[in-house]
């Protein structure tokens, strides 16, 4: 049976999957919403890499009502975290067009940073396939994304989720995935427990909030080593174990590597999403690690700390820099190094 990848968020990640799959001939359909919808409506979803700027020539729909979701579709979901509880009835109870099931019946691929997505969409789909992206990209004007990542756009991990074991059609999933990014220009790796990539991730993506924050290139690069360091001691104590990159990646990562262009510096998404007022995955990353740490009796001031103080501004819609390092450590109670 032909399949079709139909790719929900037309963010960086969102949008450099749907175009590599495109120029590989592959079929697929972008989804998006809101502002990015209205601006791609109306010029385009304007896409660079590798210093080629283009308009996609991609297939783009507003919602499943707009798709007509048939057998051998594959669902992406490259929202981000804070939308997914939204997203996944959605698309799990859109009737496919020839009446013959709902969406929960198609597998679903999850992009999101994090711990939380896989189990989430396993109550709605049996065939759960997790991800982890590794992609340098700018997305801050709606319609709008650069990837700079080179010559390949990006890498993508993908595994069955709970296991192998569990979700055999999920392993032949993420292996046709992984096989049909190849094809189109990304570094691709299905692996046996993707769980262990998931964690692995979330120990730079607690990271990504301090980007957020004013203070000196030292008291940030402290800071998020501190922060680190606490969410590795954390998920441990909750039975997380972590993947190891540089001996489990069968490609080589230079092949994708980060190497932003122009006089603007490369900013982590946590940071571009305060930039665009789209709200904040730290309740999903931070929070996460802040969450473990209360369910089973370890400490996590630091993380705990800046999803206080960054949930709070997200909530009011404030940009990057509006608060600092020094009133994290405060609020955690931490002492600046000496």
């Amino acid at each position: 049976m032909s399949h079709r990848y139909i790719v929900v968020g037309a963010g960086a990640v969102g949008a450099a999957l749907a175009a590599g799959l495109d120029d590989a001939g592959t079929d697929v359909v972008l989804v998006s919403r809101g502002a990015t919808l209205e601006a791609i409506r109306r010029d385009g979803l304007r896409y660079t890499h590798d210093g080629r700027s283009r308009v996609l020539d991609v297939a783009v729909a507003g919602g499943p009502e707009e798709v007509g979701l048939r057998a051998g579709d594959v669902l992406v979901l490259a929202t981000k975290s804070q939308d997914l509880a939204a997203t996944l009835p959605t698309w799990a109870w859109t009737p496919l067009a020839d009446g013959s099931g709902v969406g929960a019946d198609l597998p679903v691929v999850l992009l999101q940073n994090g711990l939380d997505a896989e189990r989430a969409a396993l109550r709605y789909f049996p065939t759960v396939v997790g991800a982890v992206a590794l992609i340098g990209a700018r997305h801050v004007v709606a319609g709008e994304v650069e990837i700079s990542n080179r010559p390949k756009i990006g890498q993508l991990i993908v595994g069955a989720y709970p296991s192998a074991a569990a979700a055999p059609h999920a392993v032949e999933v993420a292996a046709r995935l992984a096989a049909d990014l190849r094809a189109a220009q990304w570094l691709s790796q299905d692996v046996e427990q993707v769980q262990r990539w998931l964690a692995w991730k979330v120990l730079a993506n607690v990271t990504f909030a301090v980007s957020v924050l004013d203070g000196t290139p030292e008291e940030t690069a402290d800071l998020s080593a501190r922060v680190s360091a606490e969410a590795r001691a954390v998920l441990a104590a909750a039975g997380h174990a972590f993947a190891d990159p540089r001996a489990e990646l069968t490609y080589d990562p230079a092949e994708a590597a980060n190497q932003p262009s122009g006089p603007e510096p490369w900013r982590p998404s946590t940071w571009q999403s305060f930039a665009r007022g789209s709200g904040s995955e730290v309740d999903f990353l931070n929070g996460e690690v802040a969450l473990l740490a209360r369910l089973h009796g370890v400490p996590a001031p630091l993380n705990a700390a800046i999803q206080q103080v960054l949930g709070g501004a997200a909530a009011r819609h404030e940009g990057p820099g509006v608060h600092s390092v020094a009133s994290v450590l405060a609020l955690a109670g931490v002492g600046a190094p000496a």
